[in-house]
């Protein structure tokens, strides 16, 4: 396989990581990563002008930047969904509650 296509292969794969977050598949992101990764350490022992290598490593730099943020993001959302969620059921409870003690006095 030349360097050409394994950049291609290397991109696609950071791509395929960005959809699984979009579309919240969570646990294929690791499975991603170790594929692409593997790929990268191959295209690494290939390549041999520097250049080129430090432009792949730098590619590869702003994309786990970028879903690294859009994950935390999204953690975030979530936790924030989470605790509205324990509110409103805390709130349920409470509600519960009051209406059970109030009918029995």
């Amino acid at each position: 396989m030349d360097r050409q296509s394994q950049q291609q292969q290397i991109f696609a794969l950071v791509d395929a990581m960005n959809e699984a977050l979009d579309k919240q598949r969570w646990r294929r992101l690791p499975s991603l990563h170790q594929k692409l990764m593997r790929l990268f350490h191959e295209y690494e022992a290939a390549e041999t002008s520097s250049t080129e290598l430090r432009a792949v490593k730098d590619r590869l730099h702003v994309a786990f930047a970028a879903l690294i943020e859009r994950r935390e993001k999204r953690a975030e959302l979530l936790k924030t969904r989470m605790d509205k969620h324990q509110q409103h059921q805390e709130g349920v409870l409470a509600y519960s509650m009051v209406n059970l003690i109030s009918e029995k006095a």
